[in-house]
């Protein structure tokens, strides 16, 4: 994506007690993944994550630009210190070894304070019986399949024992193979999966969403731990923004037809 810059004036800065200089001469410079994250973020649009981190750094007065880079070289620019942070991450013992997230007093991540929560559904073929009740899986034989990257997601399979197959990001792909008989379970996002599902019909005669859900994750934007040392205020003032942007009306209508 090319760099998209929301800018305050210095003044306005000022007014907010917040030091432009701080940031560096770039502002702020987050990590998105260069593959899509429907609709989240987009290597060469605004998605609902980038839309709603411009509002909130409009308000708190600082410049934000976005690059597009492979998601395992987004978190080693943001552990050596190369970017500020990285947009669409999850809260994991993985992300939190170099990154600082928002966080409330008794040690949780401030959920108020992430970028989205999303519901993830476990997809299997109608008629098959492998199943999901909530917390467990019965009559898994073969490996689940899960969008590539989302560490939530490998981090809680891991939780339970379950073999999983992350080698695939796009959520039709793995529709697809999960159609083919190549695995007995696909994980994904609700919203997306269920699009994919009613754009396809000849997934949608084979497959089907079990009820029970699989889990709830939210995804925040961290920041590398010197760089939350060195920009403390700065990075809580955007955060607390973010918490109450979400929440407003104002960017609620400004993503409505972002899909």
């Amino acid at each position: 994506m090319k760099a998209i810059i929301a800018v305050a004036t210095i003044a306005g800065a000022t007014a907010l007690g917040l030091s432009t200089s701080a940031w560096g001469q770039d502002g702020l410079v987050l990590c998105i993944e260069d593959q899509a994250a429907s609709p989240f973020t987009y290597p060469n649009k605004d998605g609902t994550m980038q839309v709603l981190i411009r509002m909130a750094a409009k308000q708190t007065g600082v410049a934000v630009s976005f690059k597009p880079t492979a998601w395992k070289k987004c978190i080693e620019n943001v552990r050596g210190g190369g970017m500020s942070g990285l947009v669409n991450a999850g809260y994991t013992a993985y992300h939190t070894e170099y990154a600082a997230f928002p966080m409330l007093a008794n040690g949780k991540p401030n959920t108020a304070q992430s970028l989205a929560s999303t519901t993830l559904y476990a997809y299997r073929l109608k008629g098959g019986n492998t199943s999901w009740d909530g917390s467990k899986f019965s009559n898994l034989t073969q490996p689940v399949l899960m969008p590539a990257g989302f560490a939530t997601i490998s981090d809680y399979l891991k939780s339970l024992n379950v073999p999983y197959d992350d080698t695939i990001k796009e959520p039709l792909r793995n529709l697809y193979k999960l159609a083919a008989g190549q695995a007995q379970i696909a994980l994904g996002y609700e919203t997306e999966m269920n699009a994919q599902l009613a754009s396809h019909k000849e997934l949608q005669d084979k497959i089907e969403m079990i009820p029970a859900k699989f889990m709830t994750t939210d995804y925040y934007v961290p920041f590398g731990k010197a760089y939350y040392t060195a920009n403390k205020a700065q990075v809580d003032a955007l955060w607390d923004a973010i918490g109450k942007v979400r929440k407003s009306k104002e960017y609620q209508d400004a993503i409505k037809d972002i899909k």
